[in-house]
Order: structure tokens, then C-alpha cells, then sequence
């Protein structure tokens, strides 16, 4: 495994549940055994001694306390996951699993517990002298204090994990992060490709899968090796199968059946579901599905469909471009530009089709759109303006009472001629 699918793996949110509490779990070994070890090195009789029995007692309530907090806990994240599906996407939790808040309570839980059982294990032994205790003494004030902090901040996070308004924040963070970074490097630091498909030799892919990474300084190093260009045919978020054309070498050799073709392949890093990280399409797609589910039968609460649709307006409008480091130019990559029309069809249409009787979910998606016609402006902009036409279409032929047709109408005549979308 290269070092870049090692950081991809390490990332997710499915193997930060239980790496966190693995690597605490020996930080908490280790300080146990501090004591152990300062025993050795400190002469007896230069620090306080702390009977063994206040160390039993306070090891035993930390052990007893932190075994019942971790469990409960686990099953407050657990109902947070069914909470996220079930209100607003299944493709939602693993931003709900990765919450930092709940990762670090879960962490300092099981890992005060594991540090509670082995420094009380080897105070029975007689691990620990005069020295030893006071050491592990001052060890456990600092893990209750530790301890104390986590717990109140866990209770604050209790408040609103799995609620509507706190997927929807995290979604909406996880958009902005994503097309931010996409409006500063549109190539995600490639050239953007021409319009017309460029000669020389095809890679495809192996297997099928969504692509969720692309490993664009691995491609960049590869080319310069092969003095080729590298034309890049996918981006994250795309569907690919053992048909679908990677990446176009120009230049160099590289037939599909050779181990530099692998050493490619091994740079589009594929996976069961989508990832937000480098797909600014996926948060608003997420968003869109969350709306869907607001406006079910099932559920009928156009208020939380109104909800999504605000933030993905704020993504759209609000998300400034990325200025963080700058990237190396990579000069040898081109990559296949995105259509902006695809954010808009893709975070509006669905809405517009499903809601498209509900009169308050069609006014405030004219609203809506003309905001974003109005403050994006560019291909942007005109993809809003056909997507509030065909919008338009989708609740005159829905709707059933023609005195909310004519307002309809009345009201995208109004914001698509010049007036202010905000009224």
C-alpha cells in the first residue's frame, strides 16, 4: 500500500472509530508503566508517599465509571448513525462518524479505562515503590482532570449530534471544503484538457468501482519518469468499470498490460460509495437527497426540504476559493473539466421533480435560483436560470389549483427580469 492510500485509509471516517481508541489504548499502557520506570530512576524518599489504597480507590472508580461512559457512549454514536440515515442520508454518516468531539470522548474513555486496569494490575503486583505511587498518583490527578474536561465537552456535543441542524452543518462544511478547493484548481493543479480527446495510449480500469481519490503528484512523478503526458479521463465521484478509459499516455510506452500501466492504475484509488473530500458535486448531491427525503410521503416536512435547499445555495454563493498553500504546477497532467451545469441539475432537478406540487418548495426554489443566477453569474448563473425554466415546468404541469400556477409564474417573471431575488 503506497503512503498516499495509507493517508486516504487512515482518513476515513469508518477506520478513525477504532484506530483513535487503538493508539490511546497504548498511550494509556504507557503511562501506566511511566511510574513503573521513574521508580527506577528517582532515589526513594524524595517525593511524597501516597498510600496504596487512595490509588486503589481512585483507579477503581475511574475503571468502574469510564467502562459504563464508553458503552453508553458507543450507543449514543450508534443511534447518531440511525439518527442521520434515517432523517436525512445514509451517505451522511460518515460525516456524522467523523465528528471529532465524539472520536475524542470515545477515545479518552476507553483509553482511561485500559490505563485504570493496568496500572491497578500492576499496583497489585508491587510494581510501583514510594516513588511509583506519587508518580502514579499525579498520572491519575492529570487522566481525571483529562477526564472532566472530555465529559463536559461530550455532554455539549450530546446536545446536537444526530439533529437535522447538525448533519446539515456538517454537510454543508464538507461541501464548502470540497468546491472551494475546486474553485481555486479546476484541474486540481492539472491543466484543464482540451475539448478534443488527445492521442496515444488508453489505460482502463480494472475493476468497478467509484473513483474517491486521484493521486495527482504519484501521476506528475510518473510522467516525468516516462517523459510522457498524462491525460486524465475521470474525476472523483465517477463510476468507472473495466471499459471505462483512465487516463491517455502521449508520449513514452505504456500499453495497458505492462507494470507501468499498473503503477497508473494504482494512482485512481476506487471504493465502494463516493468520497467529499476531492468531488465538490457529492455534497450537493447529499444535500439534494436530504431534501428528497424531507418531501417523502412518508416524512411530508417541506420545512427541512426548504432547509437543504438554503445550504446548497450558501455552497454555491458563499464558499470562497481555497487560499492555502500553492500547489506545484503539475505540467505533465491534464484533466477533464467539470460541466457547472452539473451542480445545479444535480443539487435542484431532483427537488424540482419531487416537490413539484408543494407550492412553498417551488416559490423558494425560484428564489433560490435567482440568488444564484444573480451573485454566480457566468455558466453557472445560466444553468440556473434554465433550471428555474424547467422548474417552472415541473409545478405548472404538477400543480393542480391554477391560482398558485399564476403566482408561480408571476413570481419567476418578477425575479428573472431583474428584481431583486431576495424579496
Amino acid at each position: 500500500m503506497s503512503v498516499y492510500r495509507a493517508l486516504i485509509w487512515l482518513k476515513a471516517p469508518e477506520n478513525r472509530l477504532w484506530v483513535k481508541p487503538a493508539v490511546g489504548c497504548v498511550v494509556a499502557v504507557l503511562i501506566a508503566l511511566v511510574a513503573a520506570v521513574g521508580n527506577r530512576l528517582i532515589p526513594s524518599g524524595l517525593l511524597p508517599d501516597i498510600e496504596r489504597s487512595t490509588l486503589d480507590t481512585l483507579l477503581g472508580v475511574i475503571a468502574s465509571s469510564m467502562l459504563g461512559v464508553a458503552t453508553f457512549s458507543l450507543s449514543i454514536m450508534v443511534a447518531a448513525f440511525s439518527s442521520a440515515a434515517a432523517g436525512a442520508s445514509p451517505r451522511a454518516i460518515q460525516l456524522v462518524a467523523g465528528d471529532a468531539d465524539t472520536q475524542n470522548a470515545i477515545t479518552s474513555f476507553i483509553s482511561a479505562f485500559i490505563y485504570a486496569i493496568i496500572a491497578n494490575t500492576a499496583l497489585g503486583l508491587g510494581l510501583y515503590g514510594g516513588t511509583g505511587r506519587f508518580i502514579l498518583f499525579v498520572c491519575t490527578m492529570g487522566v481525571l482532570l483529562y477526564l472532566i474536561v472530555t465529559l463536559v465537552r461530550w455532554v455539549k456535543t450530546l446536545s446536537v449530534l444526530g439533529r437535522m441542524e447538525n448533519t446539515l452543518a456538517k454537510l454543508e462544511t464538507a461541501a464548502k471544503g470540497a468546491m472551494s478547493a475546486h474553485r481555486r484548481s479546476p484541474g486540481m493543479g492539472a491543466r484543464l484538457a482540451p475539448a478534443e480527446t488527445p492521442a496515444g495510449y488508453t489505460i482502463f480500469a480494472n475493476k468497478v468501482g467509484y473513483l474517491r481519490h486521484i493521486d495527482m503528484q504519484a501521476l506528475q512523478d510518473l510522467a516525468e519518469a516516462a517523459s510522457a503526458r498524462l491525460h486524465l479521463r475521470v474525476r472523483p465521484g465517477q463510476l468507472v468499470h473495466p471499459g471505462c478509459v483512465l487516463v491517455i499516455v502521449e508520449g513514452g510506452s505504456a500499453p495497458d498490460n505492462t507494470p507501468e500501466a499498473d503503477a497508473l492504475r494504482q494512482a485512481f484509488v476506487l471504493g465502494d460509495g463516493r468520497s467529499f473530500d476531492q468531488d465538490p458535486r457529492f455534497g450537493l448531491i447529499v444535500l439534494c437527497e436530504v431534501a428528497q427525503r424531507a418531501l417523502s410521503p412518508a416524512v411530508n416536512d417541506p420545512g427541512t426540504a426548504i432547509a437543504a435547499m438554503n445550504t446548497i445555495t450558501r455552497v454555491l454563493v458563499d464558499t470562497p476559493v481555497d487560499t492555502g498553500d500553492p500547489t506545484t504546477p503539475l505540467d505533465r497532467l491534464t484533466l477533464v473539466p467539470l460541466d457547472p451545469a452539473d451542480f445545479i441539475h444535480q443539487a435542484f432537478d431532483p427537488i424540482a421533480r419531487d416537490g413539484a406540487s408543494v407550492s412553498e418548495i417551488q416559490l423558494r426554489m425560484q428564489k433560490l435560483l435567482a440568488i444564484v443566477a444573480q451573485d454566480c453569474g457566468g455558466a453557472l448563473g445560466e444553468a440556473a436560470r434554465r433550471q428555474a425554466v424547467i422548474s417552472l415546468q415541473r409545478a405548472t404541469q404538477a400543480m393542480v389549483l391554477e391560482q398558485d400556477k399564476t403566482h408561480l409564474r408571476d413570481v419567476h417573471n418578477a425575479l428573472f427580469s431583474g428584481a431583486d431575488p431576495a424579496a
